[in-house]
């Protein structure tokens, strides 16, 4: 019977709300390998640094001691020079020249120098080092330099969502040593990262210290609102999110009120809340990286209010679209339960039909794509269009690295044999490459599980379609 065709929307509305936010799960292996190439990256450029060769033939040569500290005439001349690289835009001669010269920097350079050489090493992901000089700091420094030092360390970590090591910084920090400027950060890092941990209510204690005048508040409401989220208050908080969206005395970038009206929408079609939902929905930008999404739940919305014509006009303008987002895929499937719900049943059973061939084809280029072997040139461009690192958050120092590594590849020449250096650089980029195909694959099997969903509901409604107590209207 008609009624039959119905069972199919809870499994509908599921891959509406999860595939839409499809995110691929960092595998704990995957999770190793990204240690673990991060740890053998530190290990490689801190040699490259110690070998490293000044191609002017200034006495770059890998000298330590005393003959180096009377070789370069004292604490403020190293200074200079270190600046003067700086300012040329030569990190790389300026981080060989400090790697050089630990004994200068740790016997005679000023506390505040050492403090912009940690924040330089930590730019560049030289960790040790930037951990060397902070405990140098820590021992024979004020506690304001220590504090502000943990504080970069803090930012360093945060950044690369790291977050146990985070509140592993921010907890060497002298809170009342940190400056009014930087205090609604560090609240900021605190509750995220607490909140990343699971330690909910806790996160909410710092986002509420962040100060109401801050750049900061809305992205401390918005974490507070997700860390207090549970089924019976998701409403509630659609209707705040809803809030800050026609909110538009305050301040945030477009994407960012377009992606709070697309959560907003969410929550409300969850609650049932469809005229809300499709409110929220048509906020979104028609530029925006969200409108698809956005086209996708105003279509749901509508078909859920018998707005049958209204639901089928957003899924088609979907299907005409030339991509492969997700909201796209969805939109085929959608169009045919329209199609039943409206009783055109014969319509709705092309429909289906049609859905099924478009998934097949569609498994069937992911297959192809996982089979083959990628260019590099190609890997990166998938991963810039998938955006991986939205993806693979614990991935974000992966392109920082990988960027360093092509620097050292042009500057093989700088470095002592650097014949069998550049051989171990390319062979390290080379694996860089082959886990960021991994990533990108990894993303696609997910997506084709979707896929797969989509196909099989696909043909459930078909066989409904033809079920011999249907009355077909059309």
């Amino acid at each position: 019977m008609i009624t039959k065709i119905a069972s199919t929307i809870c499994l509908l509305l599921v891959c509406l709300l999860s595939a839409t936010w499809l995110r691929a799960e960092t595998s704990p292996a995957l999770a190793k390998e990204l240690r673990q190439l991060d740890e053998r990256y530190r290990a490689l450029s801190s040699e490259l640094y110690q070998n490293y060769v000044d191609p002017e033939g200034g006495g770059m040569g890998a000298v330590s001691g005393p003959m180096r500290l009377e070789t370069l005439g004292g604490p403020i001349q190293f200074e200079i020079k270190v600046r003067k690289y700086l300012e040329g835009e030569e990190p790389i001669k300026a981080i060989a020249e400090i790697f050089q010269n630990k004994e200068l920097v740790l016997k005679k350079v000023r506390r505040g120098a050492i403090m912009s050489f940690i924040q330089l090493m930590l730019d560049h992901n030289e960790w040790q080092m930037a951990n060397e000089l902070y405990e140098h700091v820590k021992k024979t420094g004020l506690e304001f330099q220590a504090t502000n030092t943990a504080y970069m360390f803090a930012k360093f970590h945060f950044r690369r969502n790291e977050w146990k090591l985070c509140l592993s910084a921010l907890q060497q920090i002298s809170k009342k040593k940190v400056s009014a400027a930087h205090m609604d950060f560090y609240n900021l890092m605190y509750g995220v990262s607490l909140q990343q941990e699971g330690r909910y209510a806790k996160a909410i204690e710092y986002y509420r210290l962040i100060t109401p005048a801050s750049e900061y508040q809305l992205y401390a409401t918005l974490n507070e609102m997700a860390s207090q989220l549970s089924q019976d208050g998701a409403l509630e908080q659609a209707k705040q999110l809803q809030t800050h969206v026609t909110n538009e005395a305050l301040p945030m970038p477009n994407e960012m009120r377009d992606y709070l009206a697309l959560m907003a929408g969410y929550h409300f079609l969850e609650h049932e809340d469809y005229p809300a939902a499709r409110g929220a929905f048509g906020r979104i930008s028609v530029k925006s990286r969200y409108f698809n999404r956005a086209l996708l739940g105003v279509a749901y919305a509508a078909t859920k209010q018998g707005l049958y014509a209204r639901a089928l006009n957003y899924t088609s303008m979907l299907r005409t679209k030339k991509s492969t987002d997700l909201a796209v895929d969805e939109s085929y499937l959608l169009a045919a339960y329209v199609l039943a719900k409206g009783r055109h049943l014969q319509a709705a059973s092309a429909a289906y039909s049609d859905a099924m061939d478009y998934y097949v084809e569609r498994i069937k280029n992911v297959d192809n794509f996982l089979n083959m072997k990628l260019e590099s040139e190609s890997v990166f461009g998938l991963a810039s269009d998938i955006n991986l690192i939205r993806e693979f958050p614990e991935a974000r120092s992966l392109f920082d690295n990988m960027k360093n590594l092509g620097v050292f590849l042009v500057r093989s020449d700088q470095f002592a044999k650097d014949r069998d250096f550049y051989q171990r650089i390319r062979a390290l980029y080379t694996d860089y490459t082959v886990i960021v195909e991994e990533m990108v694959k990894a993303y696609m099997i997910e997506r084709r599980q979707y896929l797969e969903s989509y196909l099989s509901q696909s043909r459930f409604g078909l066989v409904q379609m033809h079920d011999t107590d249907v009355k077909r209207d059309d």
